[in-house]
């Protein structure tokens, strides 16, 4: 009997949209220190800020819909400070009592706040979340954190020197869905369903809308997250596709928590993005939202921007097309293609600076521990170079 040679496994390499994808465009060489080598940051506030929010809005949004009567909003918000016992009689739907869980979670993971006021604010933002989009969006939700998946090619290079570990890749993420039923069954005043028909006037039947968060501000339109962020919902479209018994995706919304509380910087880039009309949420002329906002500068306290204008800014709705799925898809190909092209060179090489792109913006190097030995750090922070690191 002839026994044939047992063939070399094949590798399927894994991607998450948010966490490979979309960190690789931010910077390359950050992302292969905190992926590519299973070292985890010490201060991860990127990933800890993100994360926090999902599980308070999925964790609230289960809270509420397994309730015989939802508990009413606005919920209360007493975290805990450390070392401090939590306050008596919190309720179980407090967002200190939900945050206290959530925390416990990403710290297990190695996942912790950058210091006491990024953990203060992202309490701030998660129960301006809750209160304020949960009224509207929790009544439309089909579906919680819903895992998609997928699999596709890695496109050919012209680069055939270098032999790549694989044909194939996984693509997966998680997303909220909303179906036309949701959308229909709720009232004409839900902010989300008028900024879905405003954007999609002409949606009929059957489809689903497909929804993220991202803790972050609303990106102006000429900047480069604005167009990958278009990207992430057209894939996620794509990825539901895939999945059993799902409908035709008509729309994504994406949330921009931090709209909801914004801070200095966030006021900053917004009058930037309105002189030079690179933003499409704009309060109206002559509200008090304008004049706040005109009248604003840098050092001064925050203005209280009316719920409609934050909601305005909060929102965005992104039509679905099959057309506009396959081109976000073959971008985020040619991703993972350079992400496996680098991981190839590196292999060969046995380097890590040479091979991956370090390409941080202003707030991608303040919050990187690696930015002591980057060899190109963002301009305004100095050069920190102390050694060429070895190969984790």
């Amino acid at each position: 009997m002839v026994l044939t040679r047992k063939s070399d496994r094949e590798i399927v390499p894994q991607y998450s949209l948010t966490g490979d994808l979309l960190s690789f465009l931010r910077c390359g060489l950050q992302y292969r220190y905190l992926n590519g080598s299973s070292l985890p940051p010490s201060r991860p506030v990127q990933l800890w800020f993100g994360e926090f929010i999902h599980g308070i809005m999925e964790s609230a949004f289960r809270i509420w819909s397994a309730a015989a009567q939802p508990p009413a909003f606005p919920w209360p918000c007493n975290p805990t400070t450390p070392h401090q016992q939590a306050p008596i009689g919190r309720t179980h739907y407090d967002i200190g009592s939900i945050g206290d869980i959530v925390e416990a979670t990403l710290r297990a993971q190695g996942k912790n706040p950058r210091s006491y006021d990024v953990r203060d604010n992202a309490y701030i933002r998660a129960s301006r979340a809750v209160n304020e989009l949960g009224p509207y969006l929790f009544p439309l939700i089909s579906t919680a954190e819903e895992k998609v998946i997928g699999t596709r090619s890695i496109p050919q290079t012209q680069q055939r020197q270098i032999i790549r570990r694989a044909a194939l890749y996984e693509l997966h993420g998680i997303i909220d869905v909303l179906t036309n039923v949701q959308l229909n069954a709720t009232t004409t005043t839900n902010v989300i369903r008028q900024k879905i028909q405003t954007v999609c006037p002409d949606l009929t039947g059957n489809f689903e809308v497909i929804v993220d968060y991202k803790g972050s501000r609303r990106p102006a339109m000429n900047h480069s997250y604005w167009q990958q962020h278009d990207w992430q919902v057209q894939t996620y479209a794509w990825l539901r596709g895939r999945q059993p018994n799902s409908l035709a995706v008509a729309a994504g919304v994406l949330l921009y928590v931090n709209e909801l509380a914004p801070v200095q910087e966030d006021l900053m880039e917004l009058k930037k993005a309105m002189r030079t009309g690179n933003t499409d949420a704009v309060p109206i002329n002559g509200s008090p939202d304008a004049y706040m906002l005109s009248t604003w500068q840098p050092g001064n306290e925050i203005p209280q921007f009316s719920l409609q204008f934050r909601l305005a800014r909060a929102i965005r709705v992104i039509p679905v097309s099959m057309s506009s799925q396959t081109e976000a898809v073959n971008n985020f190909d040619d991703v993972v293609s350079n992400i496996e092209l680098c991981v190839a060179a590196e292999a060969t090489t046995g380097t890590i600076m040479q091979h991956w792109q370090s390409r941080g913006d202003a707030e991608s190097c303040a919050a990187c521990d690696f930015r002591y030995f980057c060899t190109d750090p963002y301009p305004h922070l100095g050069n920190h170079v102390v050694t060429a690191p070895h190969a984790p």
